[in-house]
């Protein structure tokens, strides 16, 4: 008998000392900062560095500093901290005006799709029949809103498009149009009218 209750005393003891030892906890994670955050591969944005030029979507507001990011394969991308004050239109598009590499057009990611874009009425020149024109190398194309050069710049001059139609010159000249030189006009040169794929359908009298 006297064995018996010694085994049932020893075998308390044993449990109530287990539930005294405290069970393994899961070990901290560590924290996401500044210093230790999780990369997010949702976005491609370069970060800031020496190719960071201004822009100028604000002319009350003036130059903003580290604006336009260039990638190391030339892409060009709009800093987060501006992306989120531009106003974009119903086909997800914005134009941001750079000092250095003029009018563009960004999605909402922050890619900059279409750049070089004309100045017009002091703004980015508009789209038209879904094409906006784009200037490389001085010389006049058109690019859609993905950004893709649907009619490749080889002109001197162009016109925007107006119901699947656009005026375009080869070795025309852009002159002022008033004293104060706020509006140019294209004289000279050799005229073409061409549709929305870059076609020639007709060619014009010279304009002098």
């Amino acid at each position: 008998m006297r064995t018996a209750i010694t085994t049932v005393f020893l075998l308390l003891l044993i449990a109530a000392n287990s539930l005294g030892q405290d069970t393994p906890k899961e070990s901290p994670k560590e924290p996401t900062g500044p210093g230790n955050s999780i990369p997010d591969n949702r976005s491609d944005v370069p970060s800031a560095g020496a190719t960071d030029t201004p822009c100028l979507f604000d002319f009350e507001r003036g130059e903003v500093p580290n604006c336009v990011r260039e990638s190391t394969t030339g892409e060009l991308f709009i800093a987060p901290q501006v992306l989120k004050e531009l106003q974009f239109d119903s086909y997800g598009l914005a134009a941001v005006l750079s000092p250095k590499k003029g009018w563009m057009y960004v999605r909402r990611t922050g890619r900059v799709v279409v750049s070089g874009v004309p100045t017009m009425d002091n703004g980015a020149d508009s789209f038209h029949d879904g094409l906006v024109r784009t200037v490389r190398n001085e010389k006049y194309g058109f690019a859609n809103r993905k950004g893709q050069l649907v009619i490749p710049p080889v002109y001197d001059g162009a016109m925007n498009f107006q119901n699947g139609r656009a005026t375009v010159c080869k070795g025309c000249r852009s002159t002022c149009f008033e004293r104060e030189c706020e509006h140019h006009l294209f004289k000279g040169g050799e005229w073409f009218q061409i549709n929305t794929k870059g076609t020639v359908l007709a060619r014009l009298h010279p304009n002098a």
